[in-house]
């Protein structure tokens, strides 16, 4: 993947996928629907890192901001 389609791919793909697992998680009910996203969360976050050829930490990192 050349580096204009992974900005493309994190900017309007990743970004807004994990962000919105993330809004789940704080609006969950009880800690049975968090485990649930949190541990979904992880998977994706995971599988983003690797197509993208980045660490978890990092790509977290700039989830975050």
């Amino acid at each position: 993947m050349d580096r204009r389609k992974k900005h493309h791919y994190y900017k309007y793909i990743v970004k807004r996928h994990l962000n919105d697992i993330r809004v789940h998680i704080g609006q969950s009910k009880n800690e049975m629907e968090r485990s649930y996203y949190r541990t979904r969360y992880a998977a994706q976050l995971s599988v983003y890192a690797e197509v993208l050829g980045v660490q978890e930490r990092i790509l977290e990192r700039f989830i975050q901001k």
